[in-house]
């Protein structure tokens, strides 16, 4: 059975017509067909039928049109027996047919695969679904108050569908056999400017320029007599392309992406839903990417989706973010966010700390999200392969918060897969939950037919298909090209390069200077910029160069840039970057590319420094680090040994938020800096140095290392006039204390960082950061929690508690949870675990988090839960995953004495043997004691106790002498 609502009612049951009944049953039945599948209560069909003034009993005159409608429906149905087709609902019917049943169903199905498919196949598929109206929509109920949105839907869906049956048309390189059908669709629409542009676009195909110009000024006139407007953009800018002769032979890269195109418009569609979707399209240079990602833009804004499209420029160089700039900035309101004022204002961030990174990151995604909750979001990040690498790593924190957003990320990239960074991208983006990646292949034989076909307005001669296809892979836009400059495919080049040549070969003297400097500047120029405006002009006649936004030119493709700057003479580059790196208004980073391609090594050193530091005020520590490598290997290079520790000490700091404290990256930079300060010179304050090392041994666990750096810290400062010392005389004392309190040495412990506290009382009042001022007094309450001065732990807590500072606070929380897995309590362990864990998200600090997650797994399990021992280890794990080394024991002899609390003495005995040995290999010999200790007890071992007891005694720790001490006894009378 079939239904048609595209004109008057109509059903056919075999293709025999179907009589429904009288106008009102026709009236209810149109409005059931509008809303298949929905149950409509009666209620509502009332209101609706009667135009929101139903007549008294229209239940009863209700009932009586649905079993009417039942009856033409299905004859055959017993009296008793229930419908299927209208199904009886409490409170309400249901019309139950299939989707396909239903012609304005079939209607909106094939406008959507028309407009995703090749010009050929959308044409056809346009032109059957028009076939299917036979009058004006909802005919027999268009007086209907509640039908009118699907009325206007329709009506604009038909219009819309001829608009796309004639742009197919054109584009398939019909344009001569349509003009007629155009010209009559213009004349009775005139404000349609989707159609006026098709028209000028055939007329111009035609060869009729006169025409199209005049087609455009006839609606210009219009639009600004009738409704004070100009015409849109994207008619303003064909109108200047028919103009200049620059009007597009083809759309490249649109034949042979049906597959494609289907998978983006599902994309879409979930994405609308509520549904976050994220897609990677993945393939080399002309191979289509931008035009699927344009195909699924022009569907988003025909959906009256906002779509923000956004490229990285193949820079090598590009600025810290510059992807999110663009989008920051197009979506951005007057209540923005402070922490996006970095991209919007350009304003530098005002601390270069994690914190205020991970702000940053969730203001975007929040702007992301808030400005899709509307209408949708399309954001198009095209050529990803150049991002830099803070782009991409804010790409992958915004990925996975889009999964409830009505968000569609498009990204396109190049298969660089010597790039880790842009493979790592890639591949946490297919990872990522709605996420996928298409890889379009090189075009086939049928589908390179088709795109000749339209490029030369002709079938292809014999054989210059299967040439093109062999010579370029189907690559759209090299076949494209080569057609540009030979249509007949008589004279193919060997390569796409070699056209480009020949190409540029056939230019004046002032165009190649124009496209030599645009090369060179690897960016978007101003026109003024030029020395000869004629030269461009030949350039953007030649089809090399092309207008971008906000006044700019730029090459057609990256590609032309590409062959451009190989084709110059090593001297002429030179000349051209020294020239550029003058330019004002360059970033810091693009001014030391061009002082490095000039050969002037002492600027470039200059600027990428200043480089680094503006990407570290911009919260860009990836790209900062990568500035800083390049000056150190300069200042390597140079044997320069003072500057380059200078440069060494800033990448460690940046490295431990980049990589991870005691990550690899962050011991290299470390053990290089080391070996660097014997270089230095005697001039050189070493201090700092020395104690940025020591802190970083430390957390790595090179204990030794860490107390040969403290002593030598120490000598260094008691050498110098105390009073210009400031926080650096504290250093070495608080170092050595910390290295004394991790090798299980407390009494020396407390003894060095007393010392430390009472030069920190000396040095006067200091600011709130993170300084050694609370760090001294954490250790000490860690030391003295040891030795068994409960007290003495609390007050120092208490002067840590103080600080004000998110590090510092997060911070006390930290080691009160220390102090708590040392003296085995669960209720402080739980209290300090969920503060830390707090100021860690609020912070945006991970080491927090993950520490905060630990304490209070821990506390629940060593608090009687043992369905929390996994989740603990889990726990655990975590606090060691971004490269700390040191406290392992701690955390070892916390989770075995857990194990050993809820009866599970294997496992117990288990992670103390494990611990023991970490603990033998790394000299971290703090709670070795309590290692022993559980140990002994899991395996009832009055040696391994008697071990613990020494060790306790040796080391000065009371705490655990006297648990020691109980357990022997326990052990000792039980044996009794």
């Amino acid at each position: 059975m079939r239904f048609a609502i595209l004109g008057p009612v109509r059903v056919l049951r075999d293709g025999a017509p179907v009589d429904v009944g009288g106008p009102k049953q026709r009236a209810l039945l149109t409005v059931f067909l509008t809303r298949p599948g929905q149950v409509l209560t009666t209620d509502w069909l009332a209101d609706a039928l009667w135009d929101g003034r139903p007549p008294a009993g229209a239940h009863v005159t209700l009932r009586t049109y649905v079993t009417g409608l039942r009856r033409a429906l299905e004859p055959g149905r017993g009296r008793r027996a229930d419908s299927d087709l209208l199904r009886a609902h409490p409170g309400g019917y249901e019309l139950h047919v299939e989707p396909d049943a239903i012609d304005a169903v079939r209607f909106d199905r094939l406008t959507e695969a028309a407009a995703t498919a090749d010009p050929v196949t959308a044409e056809r598929r346009y032109t059957e679904a028009l076939a299917l109206w036979h009058g004006d929509p909802l005919a027999s109920a268009a007086g209907l108050t509640v039908l009118r949105p699907d009325l206007t839907r329709l009506t604009e869906a038909r219009l819309a569908a001829v608009d796309g049956r004639h742009a197919a048309a054109v584009a398939a390189g019909r344009h001569e056999s349509v003009l007629p059908e155009l010209h009559h669709h213009v004349a009775s629409h005139p404000q349609r400017e989707a159609a006026r542009a098709t028209l000028m676009l055939a007329l111009y195909r035609a060869g009729r320029q006169t025409a199209a110009l005049a087609a455009y000024t006839d609606g210009q006139r219009l639009l600004a007599t009738e409704f004070g407007v100009e015409p849109g953009p994207e008619l303003r800018a064909l109108h200047r392309q028919v103009l200049t002769h620059t009007v597009p032979l083809v759309e490249p890269g649109l034949f042979g992406r049906e597959a494609e195109l289907a998978r983006l418009t599902a994309l879409l569609d979930d994405a609308n839903a509520g549904r976050g979707r994220v897609v990677t399209i993945v393939g080399e240079a002309g191979i289509g990417k931008t035009s699927l990602a344009s195909a699924v833009r022009d569907q988003a804004r025909a959906r009256g989706v906002p779509v923000v499209w956004t490229r990285c420029p193949d820079l090598g160089r590009t600025p810290p973010f510059w992807l999110w700039t663009q989008v920051v900035r197009e979506l951005s309101t007057s209540d923005q966010s402070a922490a996006l004022a970095v991209f919007t204002e350009g304003r530098p961030a005002e601390t270069a700390d994690p914190a205020a990174r991970f702000r940053t990151y969730d203001a975007v995604a929040a702007l992301v999200t808030a400005a899709a909750a509307r209408a949708g979001l399309v954001l198009v990040l095209d050529d990803l392969h150049a991002a830099d690498p803070d782009s991409l790593l804010l790409l992958r924190y915004l990925a996975p918060t889009l999964a409830t957003a009505r968000v569609l990320v498009v990204v396109t990239s190049r298969p660089y897969d010597h790039l880790p960074a842009v493979v790592a991208a890639v591949a946490d983006l297919v990872r990522t939950p709605g996420g996928t990646q298409l890889r379009p292949a090189g075009l086939d034989a049928g589908a390179v037919t088709a795109l000749v076909r339209t490029a030369t307005v002709a079938p292809p001669p014999p054989g210059l298909v299967g040439r093109l296809v062999a010579r370029t892979g189907g690559n759209p836009f090299f076949i494209t090209e080569v057609l540009a400059a030979d249509r007949t495919g008589a004279a193919l080049p060997p390569s796409v390069r070699d056209a480009v040549r020949a190409h540029l070969d056939t230019l004046p003297g002032p165009a190649r200077a124009c496209l030599d400097l645009l090369a060179v500047a690897d960016r978007d120029l101003a026109p003024a910029l030029f020395d000869d405006p004629g030269g461009l002009a030949d350039a953007l006649a030649a089809h090399l160069v092309t207008e971008a936004r906000q006044g700019t030119v730029r090459f057609r493709h990256p590609l032309f840039a590409e062959v451009v700057y190989a084709a110059l003479a090593p001297a002429e580059r030179a000349a051209l970057h020294a020239r550029l790196a003058r330019w004002p208004g360059l970033t810091p980073a693009e001014r030391a590319h061009h002082h490095d391609r000039a050969g002037h090594d002492e600027e470039h050193l200059r600027w990428t420094l200043r480089a680094a530091d503006d990407a570290t005020r911009r919260l860009a520590y990836e790209d900062a680090v990568a500035h800083l490598d390049r000056a150190a290997d300069r200042l390597a290079h140079l044997a320069d040994a003072k500057g380059e520790l200078e440069v060494q000490l800033l990448r460690m700091s940046l490295l431990q938020v980049t990589a991870g404290i005691g990550s690899d990256a962050v011991v290299a930079a470390a053990t290089r800096a080391r070996a660097l300060l014997p270089q230095a010179g005697s001039d050189v304050d070493q201090r700092p140095a020395l104690w940025a090392l020591g802190e970083i041994a430390c957390n790595h666990a090179d204990f030794a290392v860490a107390d040969d750096l403290a002593a030598r810290l120490c000598a260094a400062t008691d050498s110098r006039d105390h009073d210009r010392t400031g926080l650096v005389a504290v250093g070495g004392h608080y170092l050595r204390g910390v290295v004394a309190y991790f090798t299980g040495r407390l009494a020396t412990a407390e003894s060095f960082l007393d010392r430390a506290l009472a030069l920190l009382a000396a040095a006067g009042p200091v600011p709130p950061a993170r300084t050694p001022t609370l760090t001294v007094h954490h250790f000490r309450a860690l030391t003295r929690s040891l030795r068994g001065d409960h007290a003495g732990a609390e007050a120092d807590l208490a002067e840590a508690r103080a600080a004000m500072d998110p590090h510092g606070r997060a911070n006390a929380a930290l080691f009160a949870g220390w102090v708590a897995l040392q003296e085995q309590d669960a209720d402080a362990g739980r209290v300090a675990g969920l503060r830390c864990h707090a100021v860690g998200v609020e912070e945006n600090m991970p080491h927090f988090v993950h520490t905060g997650e630990f304490f209070t797994e821990w506390a629940a399990a060593r608090g009687g839960d043992p369905g929390r021992l996994a989740a603990m280890r889990a726990a655990g794990a975590g606090v060691y995953r971004l490269g700390l080394r040191s406290t392992r024991t701690i955390t070892a002899a916390a989770m075995a004495d857990a194990y050993l609390a809820a009866g599970d003495t294997a496992t117990a005995a288990r992670l103390a043997d494990e611990a023991l040995t970490r603990s033998g290999t790394t000299g971290e010999r703090v709670l070795a004691a309590e290692l022993h200790r559980v140990r002994g007890v899991a395996t009832r071992d009055p040696a391994d106790l008697r071990t613990a007891a020494g060790l306790a005694a040796a080391q000065g720790a009371g705490l655990l002498s006297e648990r020691v001490a109980a357990d022997l006894n326990r052990i000792s009378t039980t044996a009794g």
